[in-house]
């Protein structure tokens, strides 16, 4: 997760930029350093939150980690509209970002959005910890086998036998089904 901390959030406008999907940690790695070289490192904080996503890749399962939302980065800046016009300038001089605008209104986002955002990277921060793609009480699509189109919630997770325990509900009752990492996608 590209991310920078800069202290207490309750002062800061966190203004949403769209770049091309694909390119969000290419922005992110250039935004950064344009405002630590016009000096604005301190009044803003760029935010990229991704998800761990696992994929088999020659053979090898390997987890992945993809933005949340793709082509879009989100940026705090103290609440100061002439320090928010800087930032915005300098952020979008290379042409990688600009920012959201509906109705001559750039698009920010409340406190209580950013926070649930934080909560989702942290959530991500522990699989990638773990190494475990799937948390306890995750909602789950079964993509593969003879329960594939359903959903469940993962009641246990087997990181060593990269499998897990889904709780289906199969004609008004809760089943278990053990299912491969593989064979389940995130919702």
């Amino acid at each position: 997760m590209a991310k920078k901390e800069n202290g207490n959030t309750e002062d800061k406008k966190w203004v949403v930029f769209w770049t091309v999907s694909g390119r969000e940690k290419k922005a992110v790695r250039v935004a950064e350093k344009i405002l630590k070289e016009q000096g604005l490192s301190e009044v803003a904080e760029v935010l990229l939150p991704t998800q761990i996503i696992p994929k088999i890749k020659k053979g090898k399962r390997v987890l992945l980690e993809k933005p949340i939302y793709r082509g879009y980065v989100i940026i705090g800046i103290k609440n100061d509209p002439q320090i928010i016009d800087e930032v915005i300038k300098a952020v979008t001089q290379t042409g990688l970002m600009r920012a959201v605008i509906s109705k001559d209104t750039i698009i920010s986002l409340s406190e209580n959005e950013i926070n649930k955002i934080k909560k989702i990277e942290e959530r991500e921060k522990q699989k990638k910890v773990k190494e475990i793609p799937f948390l306890k009480g995750e909602i789950v699509r079964i993509v593969r086998g003879p329960f594939a189109d359903f959903t469940g919630q993962v009641d246990e997770i087997y990181a060593d036998k990269q499998k897990l325990k889904v709780l289906v509900n199969i004609f008004g009752r809760t089943t278990p089904v053990i299912l491969d990492f593989l064979e389940v996608e995130r919702i």
